[in-house]
């Protein structure tokens, strides 16, 4: 049976975890907004663009 008025280990593991998934829902949804207000689609913007290298033939 739990103490009164004391957290209980499982209860602090229950709300650090509670904590860090709101804190990425709260990630993901400020992503969502700023992609909405870009141009450009979010998978462009952040790709890595590598330039081929040139080949030289003779």
């Amino acid at each position: 049976m739990a103490r009164r008025g004391h957290s209980t280990s499982i209860g602090k593991f229950a709300k650090v975890h509670h904590d860090r998934r709101v804190s990425e829902i709260r990630m993901l949804g400020e992503l969502l907004r700023r992609e909405r207000q870009s141009d450009l689609p979010l998978r462009e913007r952040y790709a890595v663009h590598v330039d081929r290298p040139t080949v030289h033939h003779g």
